[in-house]
């Protein structure tokens, strides 16, 4: 992927690199003291040249994020995490059997997520997906699946949105916490979604538990910024 072919129009190239480092400095991504990849590295991870990225670093060195060390590189700076205030709404469990529109669901040809996950000794089954609507993306999803769930019926959960397996399946869901972030776009989610880098992304992170209060599904889902309208209806006491 290239961020040439990524980038806003009419936005500097080293404009959106620092950008792409700055989020990830200030989301905590980049943590203080972490060291940084040359300048070379960076040039080929974002398919710019030096000189860009030359540019970039230079702008979050003025604005006190990064700091260069001679003959040891360059290191992120302690900065200050601005937490966000939490705002909670409660919901019922039938929400995340999704929404009007149908969803196609697209696997990741990615190799690298065939290994499982082991948290807590439960071992979870790793799925890169993507929801589509009418052929375009709606939706990229890191899914982690409790591997004994997933086995009962692999080929259904690889095509078909995960909770609806579940509820066909006969698995009854206990309760389900979900979080919503309003992010930016870096080069993996604007390839994979089809937006410009740095453009507004909801970032979601949803977390399922058995009856038993045992975690049996979580997953990071990206929508687009335009893919999603929260409301909530106040009622009187």
């Amino acid at each position: 992927m290239s961020l040439q072919s990524m980038r806003r129009a009419n936005v500097p190239l080293h404009v959106e690199v620092a950008s792409l480092l700055r989020n990830r400095i200030l989301s905590g991504e980049l943590t203080a003291g972490e060291r940084l990849p040359s300048l070379a590295e960076l040039a080929k991870v974002f398919g710019v040249t030096s000189l860009t990225v030359r540019q970039a670093m230079n702008t979050l060195d003025e604005e006190g994020l990064i700091e260069r060390a001679s003959g040891r590189g360059t290191f992120v700076k302690e900065v200050e995490i601005k937490p966000r205030r939490v705002f909670s709404v409660r919901s019922d469990l039938s929400q995340l059997m999704g929404g009007d529109k149908p969803l196609e669901v697209v696997l990741s040809t990615d190799a690298t997520f065939d290994e499982d996950v082991v948290i807590d000794g439960t071992r979870f089954k790793r799925l890169k997906r993507r929801h589509e609507v009418g052929g375009k993306p709606f939706c990229m999803l890191d899914v982690h699946l409790n591997k004994d769930i997933y086995e009962l019926a692999p080929e259904r959960f690889d095509k078909e949105l995960i909770v609806l397996a579940l509820k066909d399946l006969g698995i009854a869901l206990g309760s389900a916490s979900q979080t919503v972030a309003l992010s930016s776009a870096d080069l993996e989610m604007a390839e994979g979604l089809g937006v410009d880098v740095n453009s507004p992304v909801f970032k979601v992170v949803r977390k399922v538990n058995d009856q038993k209060d045992r975690l049996i599904y979580f997953a990071d889902l990206i929508y687009p910024g335009d893919a999603l309208e929260f409301r909530i209806d106040f009622t009187g006491q």
